[in-house]
């Protein structure tokens, strides 16, 4: 079967057609995009390239400055998650001093995070810092996070390790605590 010129005429008009038509539509959505839009996608993808990459403390760098630079994005949430997990897995690959780097300088930004106190009083104490370790356990346990039980009885354990068995005066500690916290 053999197309003629008409045919091929025809082809190419429906083709411009479906061009001029199609191209303003797509140009006036992209000027369409809300502004918040367009710092969620930004945000976004920044986060998505951190995410990327496989260096554990090239990560953390990039998610603490997309918190930094973006306290208020609406996904800090799934970033703060992500620095979590980094210090998690740091811990568990026994690397305590980068956890402490790590945990300090995020908590100067995020000082609530109940979770960070958890993993930075850990690494203190595996690097027998206990009274800072003590410090950071207790401020975990008494905020409301997933971590706040299992602070509790590290807390204990490291307290009595330090103070012949007894508990006597973790009361005090906690207080502190929750001063410190605002609790």
């Amino acid at each position: 079967m053999r197309c003629s010129k008409s045919d091929v005429v025809r082809v190419f008009a429906l083709f411009g057609l479906l061009l001029s038509f199609g191209l303003p539509v797509v140009v006036a959505q992209e000027e369409e995009e809300s502004p918040e839009a367009k710092q969620y996608r930004e945000d976004y993808d920044r986060l998505q390239k951190a995410l990327g990459v496989t260096d554990p403390l090239k990560r953390a760098d990039l998610l603490y400055a997309l918190m930094k630079d973006r306290p208020n994005s609406k996904v800090i949430d799934y970033a703060q998650g992500n620095y979590l997990l980094v210090l998690e897995n740091l811990s568990k690959a026994e690397k305590y001093p980068q956890v402490i780097t790590l945990a300090e300088r995020f908590l100067r930004l995020r000082p609530r995070v109940g979770e960070t106190y958890y993993f930075y009083g850990a690494a203190l104490k595996n690097q027998q810092r206990y009274p800072e370790a003590i410090s950071a356990l207790a401020k975990c346990s008494v905020t409301k996070n997933s971590a706040s039980r299992k602070a509790r009885e590290f807390l204990e354990y490291v307290y009595r390790s330090q103070n012949s068995g007894s508990l006597i005066g973790l009361d005090k500690v906690l207080k502190k605590a929750q001063a410190e916290m605002g609790q």
